[in-house]
């Protein structure tokens, strides 16, 4: 019996050793699942922000800085406590700010450069409420803000001293054909389904837009699989998370997270990459 138990003893040894040394010393890109709220959570949390250059094809053609930060529930008719809190520590997360500040791109033969920022703002339960995307290249300027609260989407553009502004709800933007009419207007709407998609259609007119219930079904939800991985720098490895999903069903998009939630290495379509200025230094 103390022979039966100690060969016990030893075989479950070295198998939760096997089985922790396949967890942390697997090959890369088969990472152990982890869920995705999890490293959800360190993003909207991370300490820092994220200085990223991005790549084409190997070639530089733009910088921009990832910014996150967990806002403080505010307190009414509540005594000051006089507490030993650090400096950036929050008693109660309220809600959480994701922005993009300084980014630029340089484009073409000439590198017209593109000047873009983003920003939103999330419910202390991870639900978005406020959405923009700036973007400008002299004397151009494209605004687009979209509010989960009015349920409304606002663009606005500017050519100079000519603006153009929309505001779109969202039951709009879920109806292609009440959306052409809206930007378009009857009279355009109109020879859109007579003329143009007779036309497409090989000469068949339609009193209504045969292409709209396939627009309608048409969905941009992104699946991600979140799992704990490692990044390859130089010949060292550093132990992160990886978030993958696949856009459009064809083309997939790569995120690399440190264990505390700044973003290391965006991997996308077209030979795009986003890379962590700290490890371009190593």
């Amino acid at each position: 019996m103390r022979r039966l138990a100690f060969l016990a003893i030893t075989a479950f040894f070295l198998t939760m050793n096997v089985l922790l040394w396949r967890s942390e010393f697997r090959a890369q890109g088969e990472g152990t699942p982890v869920a995705l709220a999890v490293v959800w959570e360190r993003i909207l949390r991370a300490p820092d922000d994220s200085d990223l250059e991005i790549f084409h094809q190997k070639k530089k053609v733009g910088h921009l800085r990832w910014a996150a930060n967990a806002g403080e529930l505010a307190r009414t008719n509540t005594p000051a406590v006089d507490d030993n809190l650090q400096e950036g520590m929050v008693r109660k997360v309220g809600g959480y700010t994701l922005d993009i500040l300084d980014g630029r791109l340089d484009l073409g033969a000439d590198r017209k450069r593109v000047r873009f920022t983003m920003n939103s703002a999330f419910a202390a339960n991870h639900q978005w409420q406020t959405f923009g995307v700036q973007l400008s290249q002299r004397p151009l300027s494209l605004d687009v803000a979209a509010s989960a609260t009015n349920q409304t989407l606002s663009v606005s553009f500017r050519d100079g001293d000519e603006t153009v502004q929309r505001s779109l709800t969202f039951a709009q933007l879920r109806d292609p054909k009440a959306l052409l009419q809206e930007v378009a207007g009857p009279i355009p709407l109109a020879l859109l389904t007579s003329g143009l998609l007779s036309g497409l259609s090989g000469g068949t007119a339609a009193p209504e837009l045969a292409a709209l219930p396939a627009l309608q079904k048409l969905a941009f939800g992104l699946q991600w699989d979140s799992r704990q991985d490692w990044l390859k720098i130089g010949s060292a490895k550093l132990r992160c998370y990886r978030l993958q999903t696949r856009v459009l069903e064809k083309h997939q998009a790569t995120i690399y997270v440190s264990r505390v939630g700044e973003i290391l290495r965006v991997e996308l379509p077209n030979n795009i990459v986003l890379q962590n200025t700290r490890m371009l230094l190593l």
